[in-house]
């Protein structure tokens, strides 16, 4: 989220991962940076014809010179696996994160975050948490969903669009892209 909404006020997303099944095979996301903390929009999975609203709000920001972190709140449908099974659900989420630009180490800063999810389908919370390296253009991002772990490997092109490699819960390669504008 940091540096969203001060220069672009709509962000759209699209991940491809052809061998998820039909819910998270194709996904896109679109989003309205109502003001810095506040991002309202939509996510659509064509394969299934779903359209579900999701919402981000950032509650406190991170102090960059201090060690307050950031807390971040949101709403959004997705598939969760349970028991080898995917389950689209509706959850929100609260996530604490600090980039460490004091740990940096070859140019690359860290950016941890911890938090929890609520799937209403599942009536479960599960514990995320993951980490964000950064080098200039390219960062590394491992997840951990509450029960996988992804990568997602990212390189800005300009400061609108970026795309993405995906390996997804280990398992499954994707793309994605992000276009800012």
């Amino acid at each position: 989220m940091s540096g969203v909404a001060e220069k672009h006020k709509f962000v759209f997303t699209g991940r491809w991962i052809p061998e998820k099944g039909d819910s998270g095979q194709l996904f896109s996301s679109f989003k309205y940076w109502a003001t810095p903390n506040l991002g309202v929009g939509f996510d659509y999975r064509p394969l299934v014809d779903d359209i579900s609203l999701t919402a981000t709000y950032r509650l406190i920001s991170e102090d960059p010179t201090g060690w307050r972190p950031a807390i971040i709140l949101g709403t959004g449908v997705d598939d969760f696996t349970q028991n080898g099974v995917d389950v689209n659900s509706r959850s929100y989420f609260v996530t604490v994160s600090k980039a460490l630009r004091d740990h940096e180490f070859l140019g690359i800063s860290p950016a941890p975050y911890a938090g929890a999810a609520f799937i209403e389908e599942l009536d479960k919370i599960r514990f995320l948490a993951g980490v964000s390296f950064r080098h200039e253009h390219a960062s590394l991002i491992v997840q951990y969903s509450g029960t996988d772990t992804h990568l997602t490997l990212s390189r800005t092109l300009n400061d609108n669009v970026s795309v993405s490699a995906i390996y997804w819960g280990m398992e499954y390669p994707g793309l994605g892209m992000r276009i800012r504008f």
